[in-house]
């Protein structure tokens, strides 16, 4: 019986971590797919929310809310394997990033209000999330490669707020939003790929 409940116990996380891994990867495909079919939008000009709107649009609203529920199993997990109160910090942020993308699924961006709260909330949330997860977890496999991403992610998230507050468009302020949703896509990816099992 205990090797049975063992063997459960080890196909449910396995089970998981390949649901996390393939939410994440759904909303690759449908951001990607997306640029294909809306050949009247310029990839560097234009932010991911708009092709939410429009042909197949509820393709990629869909990768949405895969991507907000995926971030939800992750912090789950993160909650189950909390050390400190930190880690409860870490839970919080990204459980509001994942509030945030659920926003801009819920409501296109012709809602402006509603629908730039959340992308501020994602995109804002995540880079804090993952240096926090840097500062608490030096021993972790992952932390290099999350000091990587936490980099890339606080540095595109600059340039975005940087030029949105400018008055002229330089043409970076799509590709920036575009290069952190690739940056915190690529480590939910990566971390759902490698999550911790459950503690017993």
């Amino acid at each position: 019986p205990m090797g049975t409940m063992t063997e459960t116990t080890r196909f449910s996380d396995i089970l998981y971590r390949r649901l996390t891994f393939a939410l994440v990867l759904w909303f690759g495909i449908t951001a990607v797919f997306i640029h294909t079919v809306r050949p009247d939008l310029v990839l560097w000009e234009r932010n991911l929310s708009i092709y939410a709107v429009g042909p197949a649009g509820w393709l990629l609203v869909s990768g949405f809310y895969a991507i907000a529920l995926a971030q939800l199993l992750i912090a789950l997990r993160l909650y189950e394997l909390r050390q400190s109160a930190g880690d409860l910090l870490i839970v919080f942020l990204l459980t509001m990033a994942a509030f945030g993308v659920t926003l801009v699924a819920f409501y296109p961006y012709t809602i402006r209000t509603p629908h730039n709260l959340g992308a501020a909330m994602q995109l804002g949330l995540f880079p804090i999330f993952l240096w926090l997860w840097v500062f608490l977890h030096r021993g972790d496999a992952l932390w290099r490669f999350t000091l990587l991403m936490a980099l890339l992610s606080s540095s595109t998230f600059v340039v975005l707020v940087w030029n949105g507050e400018t008055d002229y468009n330089i043409g970076t302020t799509a590709l920036a939003q575009k290069s952190e949703i690739l940056v915190n896509s690529l480590w939910l990816l990566v971390y759902a790929w490698h999550m911790p099992p459950r503690p017993r």
